[in-house]
């Protein structure tokens, strides 16, 4: 008797193993590989922003916008390929970080990728997506379906990479338009392929995503640390007003994590998670691949705002540094308003309404830069905790929401 008790119970364990297995088969997480490669945009990220700080213009920040588009794409079909691949072949993660080295080329080139080094910025973006699309390629033969959705975007995904070379080659005041160029063929690639069948694991690109925001906000905080030491020049004791002024940033780096974190990541991965096969492609372009550039790109700007003053705390902000501010807000929080509303159809009235909030007191503060600083993270904290607020019976009742 004892033993076919003992028996059954060992089936039964059995059983729960083998479900704890498909449950973790079908659970992608990130690889380890994979937060190694994100670390050579910690590096890009930080060259966007001393190219952007160094002019501190509007031609500056253009160009800067446009080359973190270029390094943006080549996280991204990096992103879809892990995404669709098993990355326990040694032979795909060999090629993987072989990529890294096109990455942190095209990162070293940045500053003077408008100077004569757009050849190097150029090979690297290249080579970076080359590898990215061999792996695709080979990586997907067993999916039929996924194989096939490979075979639309490679074809169509071409012309943007030769577009980059061939700028890099006339240079001067050409190359910006044929980068421009370049990345919106990027995004009709992604337009033209991407409403067909794809098998994206839902919470693995939602978790990828959220990691490259995380390395973004590191920059933010980073930009805090370098311009407050900066600006104490001689004197590097820690002061009451020192702390102040890393606490003031710090805030405002964990205030765009919260925009983020506290339930947006989820509601966007919900979405994916129960789009339809023709759905998920889409939704996956248009939340993530199309929507998080802005995000990214007003966590850079909010590091080039955070730096520019905190350089000068004391001093009313300068024009430049007052419009960094307002226009990280705008495109952080518009960007996740759209997400949304292309996932849901829901419009979260409270962001779209912190931008201009945001705007007009940043146009007419002249005071004290660290005040600035601190006026527009309490202006997004309110965005966010009235937001909360028309929400938190929702939230309450679903716990996922809560995570």
């Amino acid at each position: 008797m004892g033993s076919t008790a003992d028996d059954k119970r060992v089936t039964e364990l059995e059983h729960e193993v083998t479900e704890l297995e498909h449950e973790i088969e079908e659970s992608k997480v990130a690889h380890p590989i994979e937060l190694f490669f994100d670390l050579v945009y910690v590096f890009a990220f930080t060259r966007v922003v001393g190219l952007i700080v160094h002019d501190h213009n509007l031609e500056s920040t253009l160009k800067g916008a446009l080359v973190l588009a270029l390094l943006w794409w080549s996280w991204g079909v990096w992103t879809w390929a892990m995404n669709a691949v098993d990355l326990t072949s040694r032979t795909r993660r060999v090629a993987i970080l072989a990529a890294m080295l096109g990455v942190f080329t095209m990162g070293f080139a940045v500053p003077t990728a408008f100077e004569g080094d757009g050849m190097w910025f150029a090979a690297g973006y290249v080579f970076t997506r080359l590898l990215a699309g061999i792996v695709a390629w080979f990586g997907t033969v067993d999916d039929p379906i996924e194989h096939a959705s490979m075979k639309r975007f490679l074809p169509v995904s071409v012309p943007a990479p030769v577009l980059v070379i061939a700028g890099a080659l006339i240079g001067g005041d050409a190359l910006p338009w044929f980068w421009l160029a370049a990345a919106v063929l990027e995004i009709l690639s992604a337009l033209l392929s991407a409403n067909s069948e794809w098998h994206i694991d839902a919470g693995h690109f939602a978790e990828r995503h959220g990691l490259i925001t995380i390395i973004a906000l590191g920059e933010a905080i980073i930009a805090v640390g370098v311009a407050v030491t900066a600006a104490a020049g001689d004197e590097l004791d820690v002061t009451a007003a020192v702390v102040w002024r890393l606490g003031i940033g710090l805030v405002g780096v964990c205030t765009m994590w919260w925009a983020y974190f506290d339930k947006m990541q989820v509601i966007w991965e919900r979405a994916l998670e129960e789009a339809g096969p023709m759905e998920t492609g889409p939704i996956g372009r248009d939340a993530y691949t199309i929507a998080h550039y802005p995000m990214i790109t007003g966590i850079v700007f909010f590091a080039v705002g955070l730096e520019e003053a905190f350089l000068h705390p004391l001093d009313p902000p300068t024009t430049f540094t007052r419009w960094m501010l307002a226009l990280a807000v705008a495109l952080y929080l518009l960007s996740q308003a759209a997400a949304t509303y292309r996932c849901w159809k829901m419009v979260t009235y409270e962001r779209i309404i912190g931008v201009p909030l945001v705007t007009v007191f940043v146009a007419v503060a002249d005071f004290k830069a660290e005040l600035v600083v601190l006026i527009v993270t309490l202006l997004m904290m309110a965005t966010i905790a009235a937001e909360y607020w028309r929400f938190r019976d929702e939230v309450k009742a679903n716990p996922h929401l809560r995570r």
